[in-house]
């Protein structure tokens, strides 16, 4: 049976986890050890630290995170921020031959712009590229038929402005509500006006999405103290159960099924 490739590129080590558990029930294991990477990847993976002609020893080296099943052989790729995304996917198709079966991108709608304008760029850059140009689907959430099947998501849910973390507290709602009312009572309490915080301490926190972020971290560190976020999404029961039924979590699971080409059962 022919091995299906597909490459997803992501904002941060959470998209990978929220990617990660919609399509669980796929099958599809987390591949740890290199040996075990599907040697269409091999490409993807540094020979040396810190790759060159980076040299920020403080920087994570670029790997993608491997997960495969009988069917499908799965690269996530976080690019750590989203000025990085369209330089990720350039990079990492100009290594691999043939192009993907699939290419998927997720993105967050900040303040900063709107859903379709953060899709228009993107679209844009990556049409336009001259190595590796990567046609995207019209509209956000859509999928292009290709080959390679192409599409792009804008978390939330491709309309309005938000993050990630707007879906995560609606999946907690249901997962953890007693925990979720309290860490939403300690965030609700803090002012970043108080004295004992100077700017630099509040610098995130007074983002627009600093308190929801703060919110998910206070439940994610209740349920795995010490630990960070992803982990928590990747070991608890935030996207378990009924919190899969939420209309923009399933609208998530439905584009990424559409975009490996699977009929969800």
């Amino acid at each position: 049976m022919t091995v299906r490739h597909a490459y997803i590129v992501v904002e941060g080590p959470h998209d990978v986890e929220l990617v990660a558990r919609l399509l669980k029930p796929l099958g599809l294991k987390r591949v740890q050890k290199q040996p075990g990477v599907d040697s269409y990847w091999k490409r993807l993976i540094p020979t040396s630290f810190p790759p060159p002609p980076d040299l920020d020893l403080l920087r994570r080296v670029s790997v993608p995170f491997f997960f495969q099943n009988t069917d499908v052989s799965l690269a996530i790729h976080a690019a750590t921020g989203e000025s990085r995304i369209a330089e990720t996917i350039e990079e990492s198709l100009s290594e691999l031959r043939p192009s993907p079966d699939a290419i998927g991108v997720f993105l967050d709608a900040d303040q900063k712009a709107l859903p379709r304008q953060r899709f228009a760029e993107l679209k844009t850059r990556l049409a336009a590229s001259k190595d590796a140009p990567v046609v995207l689907a019209d509209e956000p959430g859509e999928i292009a038929p290709g080959p390679p099947r192409t599409g792009a998501f804008v978390l939330p849910d491709n309309q309005q402005q938000g993050t990630l973390e707007d879906l995560l507290l609606e999946c907690a709602a249901i997962s953890y509500p007693s925990l979720l009312s309290a860490a939403r009572s300690l965030v609700a309490g803090v002012d970043p006006k108080d004295q004992a915080f100077d700017r630099q301490d509040m610098a995130d926190f007074t983002k627009p999405a600093g308190r929801n972020k703060a919110t998910v971290a206070c439940v994610a560190g209740v349920l795995r103290p010490g630990k960070a976020v992803q982990v928590s999404i990747q070991d608890n029961r935030w996207l378990e159960g009924p919190s899969c039924e939420i209309p923009r979590i399933k609208a998530v699971r439905a584009f990424l099924y559409d975009l490996l080409d699977i009929k969800e059962t």
